[in-house]
């Protein structure tokens, strides 16, 4: 069909313009029409504007909070060396792999020590070798910190030792100081202010230390010291901690490995590290964490063995879950601001109608609404990254305080707060999208009128939302089956949640049928719940995302709690009371014994004697002497060759797993004194030796057999499987084993010849062990998980170890109350023991604190949500409030209405989440308790994860908190109501 005449273009006539416009044209009109309505109604904008910065400022905080806390590799290698260049560490002599800062380090060969011979780590000549001649070393010192015990007039504290001499100028930076002076002789020691005002003692004050870290069989080492000052470590200001010159404590380094500060003209580069790593030495290097090298050149990363060796990063699961859990905070701010949005254009929908009466169509319509919701997150946006940067600066002394660190320095990142800032708009564009689809479909008579329309719940929404629900159930069972990874129930997490938030229109709207069941104001609310979708259920669904992540991780905190009760396991009863001894006390453990248990209600106590492991020292490699070679006889059950675990070593990788499995269910292999949530207060060896009071505090009662058995040379033991025969006279074999090397001898060290005998006149360094001893045997069930047998005085002699006290067991009438603990305690500081004295009181749990947290989190959020809702509610309600006014409502019942609607509200988001939140609880938990016993020890692990509802919790979160808001929405409501004109 030609056009007329009139519409052709000609030559005083154009051709229309039909170029596509910009899809930004038009938003200025939007933005300005958008900023005029935000200035007019200022108390919603700021309660939207609110509601979208405090993400943003939590989000800006913790960036803020993160970034400056974090210490840098220079920073920490300041806090290290101080100025030195370098702090190089001797390790075993053979060649290692380090990162860039020495923090790992792993062998460049495996069997270099069996192959080559053990050399030993290399000693300052060797080190001065390697370096150019100009460099300065200081050392040896400890590379660790040693544990020290200090005597004081409350009984006794622990602080921990680190030797530097603080008077050299170039340990600038490892402290700082608080009062006095640096320790200027080796009776002197510098403490932290922490460890000061614990003991009550200053600059001029001496103190008594003790470090007894040798093993159970050496002498602790005990001096007398002079406080010359007070300084805090920068790596530490809150450690109650000692500074100690070189060489205070003789022996030090054997225990805590030795280190060397280097002083180097230029520093050491890669290369240099590179060759002290070839002879057993990690270093760290200011110039090489300062500018690391790729990992491409370094050997800790490109070996085959590195792919074991992690370095700690961030797993990209812990990511997953991170953002799947920022997800769901953006989404509960986007359902509790989108009411407002949702209001606010249902109360403009007559201005909406002149718009399209004037020919603005759907797309500017949508379009205005939209910029609302620009306008306001970019207002929150802003507002909460510079509430949020300003907050983390203000706090981060106290958050230092918290978490007892010492940040590195007050650093921002403005690209990530940028991005904060965009998660606002972004945000507020969110919370605005519905109510701007609904704007935009509504009819421009409808608009003008007034009148509501027909309201219908999209039934697309809820079958997509069904939809989404079961696939996020699917990829919760299906995670937590596998057990491999915990993003795929992440995962499923979001996706059934959003699948939830989908189908709770449909979800309220079946729930306005419980209307006929109730009285007049809770009808009232659930049906105008019902005809107002828009605001109630964007409420609804905040409140169940909130309630649901809640209940989720009050679950796990229950279950966990829950399965620490179930695995744990203690060597001791409830009521039994423990000492550790160390060597060279006071006083006899008899006499010790007899004295504490005046203190305590005990009815007895036994001393258990036991052999102790030697620990291995290392010799002083400035010493030109050959040191001696450490002799480590071990006894051990050996069984028959039928009840011996099937070893693994040898078998390929797929093969040792599968052997793994099986090893689980086997009985041959399931050990006793592999549980991992053990109270270890027993000797270090599980063979025990005593006589029947032993046996009385090990098994809890009197049994005739095993007192006999002890009483005649025999033994006690507990698995079926560590008997050598069996039969109506079963046997115990036991046997030695011998560790035989040199005491990390460096390039001095030599092997004794076969018939020079070793140290203390026990069995020479090669040749035959003594003959295993057979001993007749009573096999009893016992709970204790960390003895495997008792044998009897003199038992072990033909072996030639010799027993020691290790430990003092008390038996008690009831558990000791703390009082008597302290007092008991006090009584081991006086002897010099150093652990603290024991009293078994069973597991203690404390779940209830973090569930209250829990509880008062969701309260707030739903409290908040439904005060949103209610008062919404209750304006949009204005007209059917008038209408029962004018019909002779009494005023109470505005009051009765918006507490109904706050109940309504609160109790079904509350019901829906609290139920909702138990399936992701479960599947986190499973996916959990399947990665910590694919390759745990055999034990009580292995069992089945167990999972506890927290009913009380969720009855407080289902009843009690809607009432709550039912109560708090009546009372806060204004019972007149306010007649206004209405409109013909």
């Amino acid at each position: 069909m030609s056009r007329p005449a009139a519409d052709r273009p000609g030559p005083d006539r154009p051709a229309p313009d039909r170029r596509r416009p910009h899809p930004l044209r038009g938003w200025a009109l939007a933005l300005r029409v958008a900023r005029r309505e935000a200035l007019r109604n200022k108390g919603r904008s700021l309660l939207v504007v609110a509601m979208l910065a405090l993400p943003v400022a939590g989000a800006s905080a913790a960036d803020t909070l993160w970034r400056s806390s974090q210490v840098t590799g220079t920073e920490q290698a300041v806090r290290d060396m101080g100025r030195y260049d370098a702090m190089v560490t001797a390790m075993s002599g053979t060649p290692v792999y380090q990162n860039a800062s020495g923090s790992r380090s792993l062998p460049a060969d495996l069997h270099a020590n069996s192959a080559t011979g053990f050399t030993g780590p290399g000693d300052a000549a060797a080190l001065a070798a390697l370096l150019p001649p100009q460099a300065k070393i200081v050392g040896p010192v400890a590379r660790d910190m040693m544990n020290a015990v200090i005597a004081d007039s409350t009984g006794r504290r622990f602080a921990i030792v680190r030797e530097i001499d603080l008077a050299d100028p170039l340990t600038e930076g490892v402290a700082v100081r608080r009062a006095g002076s640096p320790p200027a002789a080796d009776d002197q020691v510098a403490i932290s202010k922490s460890l000061s005002g614990k003991l009550g003692k200053g600059v001029g004050a001496t103190i008594d230390v003790r470090i007894a870290d040798g093993g159970p069989d050496t002498a602790p080492i005990a001096k007398t010291l002079h406080v010359s000052g007070v300084y805090d470590s920068n790596d530490d200001l809150y450690a109650d901690l000692m500074f100690a010159r070189r060489g205070t404590f003789a022996g030090g380094a054997q225990f805590y490995g030795t280190a060397y500060f280097v002083s180097v003209p230029g520093g050491l580069d890669w290369s240099q590290v590179l060759k002290l790593n070839q002879r057993g030495f990690t270093v760290e290097s200011k110039k090489v964490v300062a500018d690391p090298p790729p990992h491409s050149q370094m050997p800790y990363y490109t070996t085959s063995m590195a792919a074991g060796y992690g370095e700690g990063g961030v797993d990209t699961s812990t990511v997953a879950v991170a953002a799947i859990a920022l997800a769901m905070v953006l989404l509960e701010v986007v359902l509790l601001a989108g009411p407002a949005f949702a209001v606010s254009a249902r109360r403009r929908r007559r201005d909406f109608g002149l718009f399209g009466a004037a020919g603005a169509d759907s797309r500017r319509l949508r379009r205005v609404v939209l910029a609302d919701g620009v306008v306001l997150g970019l207002v929150g946006g802003v507002a909460g990254t510079v509430a949020g940067v300003v907050g983390g600066a203000v706090t981060l002394p106290w958050f230092a305080h918290l978490s007892r660190q010492n940040p590195g320095g007050f650093r921002i990142m403005p690209d990530e707060l940028l991005a904060a800032a965009a998660v606002g708009v972004l945000t507020g564009l969110a919370a605005a999208l519905a109510p701007a689809i609904v704007t935009g479909r509504q009819e421009v008579l409808v608009a003008l009128t007034g009148r509501r329309g027909q309201v219908r719940t999209p039934w697309k929404m809820s079958v997509a939302g069904l939809v989404a629900l079961g696939a996020g159930t699917v990829l919760i069972v299906a995670g937590a089956l596998s057990g491999a990874h915990t993003w795929p129930v992440a995962a499923g997490i979001a996706v059934a949640e959003l699948g939830v938030v989908a189908c709770t229109p449909l979800l309220v709207s079946w729930f306005a049928r419980l209307g006929r069941v109730l009285p007049l104001t809770g009808r009232l609310a659930v049906r105008d719940g019902a005809r107002n979708r828009g605001r109630t259920a964007p409420a609804v669904a905040a409140i169940m995302a909130a309630v649901a992540g809640a209940s989720a991780v009050a679950m796990i905190v229950t279950s966990l709690d829950a399965q620490s009760r179930h695995d744990y396991a203690s060597d001791l009863r409830p009521g039994q009371a423990a000492l550790t001894l160390d060597a060279g006390i006071a006083q006899t453990p008899d006499k010790l014994a007899a004295q504490i248990a005046a203190v305590l209600p005990s009815s007895g106590y036994a001393v258990i004697n036991a052999v102790s492991i030697p620990a291995v020292s290392a010799p002083d490699t400035t010493a030109k002497t050959t040191p001696k070679v450490l002799i480590s006889l071990t006894p051990f059950i050996k069984r028959a060759a039928a009840n011996e675990c099937p070893p693994t070593d040898g078998l390929p990788l797929d093969a040792q797993r599968q052997a793994f499995d099986r090893q689980r269910t086997d009985p041959r292999c399931v050990s006793r004194t592999e549980y991992s949530t053990v109270t270890d207060h027993y000797p270090t060896s599980s063979i025990l030796v005593g006589g029947p009071e032993v046996a009385r505090v090990v098994l809890g009662r009197s049994d005739p057999a095993a007192e006999a058995a002890l009483k005649s040379g025999g033994a006690v033991v507990f698995n079926p499987m560590d008997l050598y025969t069996s039969g109506p006279h079963p046997t115990l074999q036991i046997a030695v084993s011998r560790d035989c090397e040199p005491q990390d001898g460096g390039p001095n060290s030599v092997e004794t010849s076969p018939d020079q005998p070793a140290a203390g006149g026990g069995p020479p360094c090669t040749g035959s062990l003594p003959a295993p001893v057979i001993l007749p045997a009573v096999r009893l069930d016992g709970r204790n998980p960390h003895v495997m047998a008792i044998v009897a005085p003199g038992a072990l002699d033909k072996l030639g170890v010799k027993p020691s006290p290790q430990a003092v067991v008390f038996e008690n009438t009831r558990v000791p109350t703390e009082a008597e603990e302290k007092k008991a305690d006090d009584l081991a500081a006086a002897a010099g023991i150093t652990q603290s004295f024991y009293v078994e009181r069973g597991y203690q749990g404390q779940t209830w604190v973090g569930l209250l947290a829990l509880a008062g989190v969701a309260g707030v959020v739903m409290l908040g949500a439904a005060a949103v809702a209610t008062g919404l509610a209750i304006t949009d309600a204005q007209s059917d409030l008038e209408t029962l006014a004018a019909v002779g409502a009494r005023p109470r019942v505005r009051r009765a209405l918006a507490g109904s609607q706050a109940a309504a509200t609160a109790g079904l988001g509350a019901l829906l989440g609290g139920l909702f939140g138990l399936l992701p609880a479960v599947g986190l938990l499973e996916v959990k308790h399947s990665s910590e016993t694919k390759f745990a020890p055999f034990g009580a692990q292995a069992g089945p994860a167990q999972l506890a509802v927290p009913w009380l919790f969720l009855l407080l979160v289902i009843v009690a908190l809607p009432a709550l808001a039912a109560f708090g929405a009546a009372g806060m409501t204004r019972s007149r109501i306010t007649m206004r004109q209405r409109r013909d």
